[in-house]
């Protein structure tokens, strides 16, 4: 399966390392694409993802990282 969600608060390489690292603890998210220019973030997984166990790790990174659904 694919998820692909905007996180508007994105801005450097740095921000993509945190969200990959994160995405990292779940064993269910085989792959990860971020593109900073857009915002968006591009999650391969299997059917057990949690993305909203996801969505709570992501914001807790920070007040700038709202999952929001992606437009693209």
């Amino acid at each position: 399966m694919q998820t692909m969600v905007s996180i508007p608060g994105i801005h450097c390489a740095s921000c993509a390392a945190m969200i990959k690292d994160v995405s990292a603890d779940f064993p269910q998210v085989k792959n990860v694409t971020i593109d900073i220019g857009t915002k968006n973030v591009t999650m391969e997984h299997n059917d057990e993802f949690d993305l909203s166990a996801w969505t709570k790790e992501i914001e807790s990174l920070g007040d700038t990282y709202k999952v929001q659904p992606s437009s693209a």
